[in-house]
């Protein structure tokens, strides 16, 4: 049975469902927050210990997501980078038509993992 949480900050929602082989984050609307980690980050470290005590992939999903600021990306690294050298598994899932996207999420490979524990996906 999937446990699912949504999380809401002015125009940006993010709903987190924890299922049986993932822990997936569907961001919607538009982050426009001056500084937006105080929302984000700890969403996503929640997700990430939640992870850690279960093996469960992190999915973050910004497919949805109409818009975001600069400042939206550093949460988002620092998490990329966390995983990178931990042992958390994490996608990245981002829609490459769209050309805001694909210019900030296909700069983000660097932090790819040759295993695939880490996985940047246009």
């Amino acid at each position: 049975m999937a446990k699912s949480e949504t999380y809401t900050q002015q125009m940006l929602t993010i709903k987190v469902t924890e299922n049986d082989e993932t822990i997936d984050a569907i961001w919607r609307g538009k982050s426009i927050d001056r500084e937006p980690a105080k929302f984000i980050t700890p969403i996503l470290t929640r997700m990430v210990k939640l992870s850690s005590g279960t093996q469960k992939r992190v999915i973050l999903d910004f497919r949805e997501l109409a818009y975001m600021n600069s400042s939206t990306i550093t949460p988002i690294i620092k998490i990329l980078e966390r995983a990178k050298r931990g042992s958390t598994s994490i996608t990245v899932l981002y829609d490459k038509s769209l050309k805001w996207q694909d210019l900030i999420f296909s700069a983000l490979t660097i932090f790819k993992t040759k295993d695939n524990r880490v996985e940047i996906k246009g």
